[in-house]
């Protein structure tokens, strides 16, 4: 969502005060109601686990909204399998 409250902000700032440095964190445990940093699957034995491969699509596009919206760092917060390299792929 590139009108989502993180890239305005991004973008207000950096207008504001260009040479500001803006660093952001690429997690989506703040935009779920279970607190978790990814999207949530049935494991298949009545319980849930983070589907790692779904959330590394969603934050590689975070990443790039938030680059585009100025950010000059971006840094996933989690330390799940390939995060970093998806992201910097999508940023590339």
């Amino acid at each position: 969502m590139t009108n989502g409250p993180v890239p305005t902000a991004v973008k207000a700032m950096k207008d504001a005060a260009p040479e500001l440095v803006v660093m952001t964190d690429i997690c989506v445990d703040e935009y779920t109601d279970h607190g978790h940093c990814g999207v949530l699957h049935d494991d298949g034995h009545g319980g849930q686990e983070v589907d790692n491969d779904a959330t590394i699509e969603i934050l590689a596009k975070m990443a790039v909204i938030h680059a585009k919206a100025g950010a000059d760092v971006v840094a996933p917060s989690d330390m799940m399998d390939g995060r970093v390299e998806a992201l910097r792929r999508a940023l590339d």
